[in-house]
């Protein structure tokens, strides 16, 4: 009997000293720390740093970058540890106006510090402003007319219908999930185009971006109409793709929406029915807004007035406003995403907005295009909106004017054009991130069910 309680208390007092030495042998690892050489990154592109370490190590960035974890997913928090196993460090850098951003990676007393210089890419970017203006021009020479089919003056929406399908076909090609065309039984003219990439943490929470697709039909005021809508809406359906075509192929927790609205100008009915269809257990984290976003930073405006190439107007030179409202949340949310946008503006991407191109951000809360459906029912929202000055806004505001020949001029050109759709792109990139990684932070539907 004794000998059967010596040979168990010698086996449990083995598997004690095995743990015990496993703590003594983790603890007694030295720290050694050798990290890849590198003093430049390249702007709007993915880095990775080669790591060895025998510890776990902790990484600190500056402002101008994010993170990617284990899964892919983009990380804001400004310091993370990842195992000692981890070869790598991976980052997305931002297409900022900043010269540099700085790196320390700390294993036990091991410090490696390093200042990147930043250099503009060659390449196309993540988002890009220069892929943007070649959308813009795609679908101003061939897809046309796009009036919504529940307008009554018009030739009953089969421009409309035809350049949905093509964008169906586009989304599909980016990498979603699923994309439809929408076409409720009680509102069968509402054919919005909507990409889904799920998310992996929260799938019934949805981060939505969006541009209303159709434009101005024939009479309507103040302009009479447009065949083009360059601005008014074409604009905010360039940035959304350009997000789509990004969003589509990347992790996020929560699930990405990416959306072309229809029927905008006769009361927003394309957002009203989806948000009125919205499934019950699904909720709107946030909604990002883009109608009439030709004409913004860091364009320059120009200095002698432009002639109206169709109607032979006089344009006077004007500043080129750049807004972006929030709505449809808590003061608390609200406040949230104030800090947000600044740190966006002032910090990640170091824009240094001037007299004749402001970037302003507000609490406002209105029903001017389609950021109203969403806040309306509590979701949080952001709208960017810029349309060109005001002197613009209301010489080409559902006019023949509104053309791309005439925004590209307005723009002194392409590059111009492109980089105003650059900066929106980058800051709308920033901004989802930040929403996809925050905590705490939902829709009504949420607040309601905890």
């Amino acid at each position: 009997m004794r000998h059967a309680v010596f040979i168990i208390l010698t086996f449990f007092l083995a598997s004690f000293s095995g743990c015990f030495g496993e703590d003594v042998e983790k603890a007694s690892v030295v720290p050694d720390l050798a990290v890849e050489e590198v003093t430049s990154a390249t702007r709007g592109q993915y880095m990775s740093i080669s790591v060895d370490s025998t510890v776990d190590w902790t990484v600190n960035r500056s402002p101008g970058l994010f993170f990617m974890d284990e899964f892919g997913v983009l990380r804001d928090a400004e310091s993370m540890t990842f195992p000692a196993s981890q070869e790598t460090l991976d980052f997305l850098v931002m297409d900022s106006e900043r010269a540099d951003i700085q790196l320390e990676i700390t294993a036990g007393n091991e410090i490696w510090n390093a200042t990147l210089t930043l250099e503009d890419s060659v390449e196309m970017m993540l988002v890009d402003g220069r892929r943007a203006y070649e959308t813009g021009d795609l679908l101003t020479s061939q897809y046309n007319n796009r009036w919504c089919a529940s307008a009554s003056l018009h030739e009953g929406g089969a421009a409309y219908e035809a350049a949905a399908v093509a964008m169906e076909e586009k989304m599909w090609d980016m990498g979603f999930d699923f994309v439809e065309i929408t076409q409720y039984p009680d509102d069968p003219d509402q054919l919005n185009i909507v990409g889904y990439n799920w998310g992996r943490v929260n799938p019934d929470e949805y981060i939505v971006i969006g541009g209303h697709f159709d434009i101005a039909y024939m009479f309507t005021p103040p302009g009479g109409g447009t065949n083009e809508g360059a601005n008014d809406d074409t604009s905010g359906s360039v940035v959304s793709l350009e997000m789509a075509q990004a969003l589509a192929q990347m992790e996020f927790d929560h699930t990405v929406v990416a959306a072309l609205w229809a029927c905008e100008e006769e009361g927003l009915l394309g957002t009203r029915a989806y948000v009125a269809n919205l499934p019950e257990n699904v909720s709107v984290r946030t909604y990002m807004n883009f109608d009439m976003v030709a004409l913004n930073y860091p364009i320059i405006p120009l200095t002698e007035p432009l002639i109206d190439p169709l109607t032979g107007d006089i344009f006077e030179p004007t500043k080129y406003d750049w807004s972006i409202s929030f709505a449809g949340a808590s003061q608390e949310t609200m406040g949230r995403m104030t800090d947000w946008v600044a740190m966006t503006i002032e910090q990640d991407l170091a824009y240094q907005p001037t007299e004749g191109n402001p970037i302003y951000w507000q609490v406002a809360e209105s029903c001017s295009s389609d950021h109203c459906s969403f806040w309306q029912e509590g979701y949080p929202t952001f709208n960017f909106f810029s349309p060109g000055g005001d002197i613009s806004f209301w010489q080409e505001w559902h006019s023949p004017s509104d053309t791309y020949e005439f925004m590209t001029a307005k723009a002194g050109g392409p590059e111009g054009m492109a980089s105003g759709f650059n900066s929106l792109v980058w800051t709308a990139m920033d901004l989802f991130i930040r929403v996809d990684n925050a905590e705490n932070f939902h829709g009504n539907w949420k607040d309601s069910a905890e």
